[in-house]
């Protein structure tokens, strides 16, 4: 059947569906049965109408959750580290920023906050990072870098997430304190609480920083 003649067919009683006929300039737009009327550079076009199409496939369904799941995770914290990374902003969030730095992982369908990297840079990474439960505090200690590229400037950045009670805290200490430490402003709620640590440093006004390292501590 030629599409004329599904015209034919699809308009015959069906001009109170969706489509509607501008009889005195002869002009159809919209869909009437299995038949769509457009305009395309003032003139009028018609087309017989194909669904759009969305299989949901396995691997669609995954790479959905992947990117939806992560998205909401990052979103608790990307605003609280605005100025305390050194991923590429430009033209984007921090959230963004991250997102795109684990494509890779969003693709293959799979969203691990282990593999999560909310930094990346050439400094020395955090090496012996350890988080700790300090009654509802969370503590961190790690081993002084050893590369000669750290300014006195340098500094680590904690980033504590506690994903089912929605709280949040970012410290930062000197480099160099590893032995010490550092410890949470907030008490956290009983559950697991994840740490991403990362060193940041100054180059002018450019900021460097290693690739972050994840950590997880359980609060009674």
């Amino acid at each position: 059947m030629s599409l004329c003649e599904t015209l034919g067919k699809n308009l015959k009683g069906r001009f109170k569906t969706m489509g509607k006929m501008n009889l005195l300039k002869a002009n159809w737009e919209g869909k009437v049965g299995q038949t769509v009327g457009a305009k395309w550079k003032n003139r009028s076009t018609i087309r017989t109408y194909t669904k759009p199409s969305n299989p949901k496939t396995a691997a669609q369904v995954s790479v959905r959750s992947a990117f939806a799941g992560m998205t909401s995770y990052v979103a608790l914290f990307a605003d609280q580290i605005k100025y305390l990374s050194a991923l590429n902003t430009s033209g984007q969030s921090v959230r963004n920023a991250i997102i795109q730095a684990n494509k890779a992982q969003i693709q293959g369908g799979t969203f691990l906050k282990s593999d999560l990297v909310i930094s990346k840079g050439g400094l020395q990474k955090v090496s012996g990072g350890n988080a700790e439960a300090a009654t509802k505090k969370v503590k961190v200690t790690w081993t002084n870098p050893t590369a000669t590229n750290f300014t006195d400037k340098a500094k680590i950045v904690a980033v504590m997430v506690q994903e089912e009670s929605g709280l949040v805290d970012v410290v930062t200490e000197a480099a160099n304190k590893g032995v010490d430490g550092v410890t949470s402003n907030i008490d956290f709620a009983t559950g697991d609480v994840d740490v991403f640590v990362y060193f940041l440093d100054a180059r002018g006004s450019a900021k460097v920083a290693s690739v972050s390292d994840y950590l997880t501590v359980s609060i009674a």
